[in-house]
């Protein structure tokens, strides 16, 4: 019987921000409240955001409450350790209004892997679903949602709320002694 995944991270930023770290040329990515502001209404295209997140009102987002910048690249960054973990999963939920890949993207990068890249809709909260085990027993792993846009349209953005991190943790004997530490305790037998 295979072991149950449970959850070693998770933020839906009502607290804080999760421990995410924003940079970029542009500042674009907030942590706030979104109030469902169409694009049009404001000097751009698309929309309208969400009106607070998927659960609660907050939210990572890229400008709550207006237009992304043009010529944007923004990163929301941050290092976990893998070690011990297996069967690891990452899910959030993503709001976004880009005007479909061919204006503005977003993804999501792990150690410098694309492993996702948005479709650019609908508008309306959904759950995406990555497969990290490829990084299981890694000490640093970067995840980093990532956003660029283009100089032609100013859209809403990206928003992105409940970020969960599940895994398989290995067994404590196995976890605290590396293989070579149970070969030497095995000898000590």
């Amino acid at each position: 019987m295979a072991a149950a995944q449970s959850t070693v991270y998770f933020s839906d930023f009502e607290a804080d921000g999760g421990g995410w770290a924003a940079s970029g040329v542009n500042g674009d990515w907030e942590r706030g409240s979104p109030t469902g502001v169409v694009g049009s209404d404001i000097g751009g295209s698309g929309g309208p955001e969400p009106t607070g997140g998927f659960s609660g009102d907050f939210v990572w987002g890229t400008v709550i409450g207006g237009l992304h910048g043009v010529g944007s690249d923004e990163q929301l960054s941050q290092n976990f350790d893998f070690s011990g973990l297996t069967d690891i999963t990452l899910s959030f939920q993503e709001w976004i209004d880009t005007g479909s890949s061919t204006f503005d993207m977003a993804s999501v990068i792990v150690n410098g892997d694309e492993l996702y890249l948005s479709d650019g809709g609908p508008t309306q909260w959904r759950e995406v679903s990555l497969d990290l085990d490829a990084y299981a027993g890694l000490s640093s792993v970067d995840v980093t949602f990532n956003f660029t846009s283009t100089t032609v349209v100013e859209r809403m953005g990206w928003y992105i709320d409940d970020v969960e991190i599940t895994a398989v943790p290995a067994p404590a004997s196995l976890a605290l002694l590396g293989l070579g530490g149970l070969a030497a305790a095995r000898r000590r037998r």
